[in-house]
């Protein structure tokens, strides 16, 4: 199928597979080209919901920055309520915070100062937004190979149409 191919690359009339392993959209069959251009809808499709997933993450960690830093001003005895579950609160006061757990992942929590979390959390944010920008590249890459196999396609419909014309 057309799922393994990778890299596209538009060719002039004549040219084979180029040198960088490139397969020319010209060579491809119409339903061939159909299937291209499926495939890449499929993985953009899915590229976008990575992106919206690393954004998401990237907005609780800020979240959670931002209420560290809100909890650190905040002084002990501060009456408030404390959340056990989604719906159910109960009172609770401040205390005043030397050392946070910070959630590390895969269901392991560290502690870590207050500076040491703040700095966690700058790091895992700085790793989503790199790992953001790199998807928002391949997509952009997806996205050209995706114009390129239609403007393919429109190609050999309008010379199909033609030779139909021509016959007739």
């Amino acid at each position: 199928g057309a799922s393994g191919i990778v890299y596209l690359h538009q060719m002039s009339e004549g040219e084979g597979a180029s040198a960088t392993g490139g397969i020319s959209l010209k060579a491809l069959s119409l339903e061939q080209l159909h299937q291209v251009k499926g495939s890449l809808e499929e993985e953009l499709a899915g590229l976008q919901g990575a992106l919206q997933q690393l954004k998401t993450s990237s907005d609780k960690l800020v979240v959670s920055k931002l209420a560290l830093d809100q909890v650190h001003k905040t002084p002990a005895g501060t009456r408030m309520l404390v959340p056990l579950t989604s719906s159910l609160y109960v009172p609770g006061e401040t205390a005043s915070l030397e050392n946070v757990l910070v959630d590390v992942g895969t269901g392991y929590f560290i502690e870590k100062s207050l500076p040491e979390a703040q700095s966690f959390l700058d790091r895992k944010i700085a790793l989503i937004k790199g790992q953001g920008a790199t998807v928002q590249q391949t997509m952009a890459l997806k996205n050209q190979n995706l114009q390129q196999t239609m403007s393919v396609m429109r190609e050999k419909m309008f010379d199909a149409q033609q030779q139909r014309q021509q016959a007739g």
